[in-house]
């Protein structure tokens, strides 16, 4: 029985620990390239809110424009505050809606329904 081939133990002391570094390694490498993926996506995500809120302040603005009303100065929801002008010239109105660095702003020609 001696003489059997393939009954030698092959000396695996390391190999545990090889295998370990190598897995954890992999584990850090998906880590590291996931967690700056998932920060800038949610900055994004941010941005576009605030965007989105921007715009339906906008149409809540005109619609109290359309309707003979005043237009609020600030608006605060979501933890922001949201700064409100109301454009007024000779011809047009509209709305200016600032946060922060961001701007956006409408100019209404008219209200009035054209009847044919």
């Amino acid at each position: 029985m001696a003489g059997i081939i393939g009954n030698k133990k092959v000396n695996q002391k390391g190999y545990l620990l090889i295998e370990s570094l190598v897995a954890f390694s992999i584990l850090s490498l998906c880590m590291a390239i996931y967690i700056p993926f998932i920060v800038s996506m949610l900055k994004k995500v941010d941005a576009e809110k605030t965007a989105v809120e921007m715009y339906r302040i906008q149409y809540e603005q005109v619609q109290k424009i359309e309707q003979l009303q005043t237009t609020d100065n600030t608006w605060r929801t979501g933890g922001k505050v949201f700064t409100i002008e109301q454009i007024t010239t000779t011809a047009q109105k509209g709305v200016r809606i600032k946060h922060e660095k961001e701007e956006i702003s409408i100019e209404i020609l008219s209200f009035q329904k054209v009847n044919p």
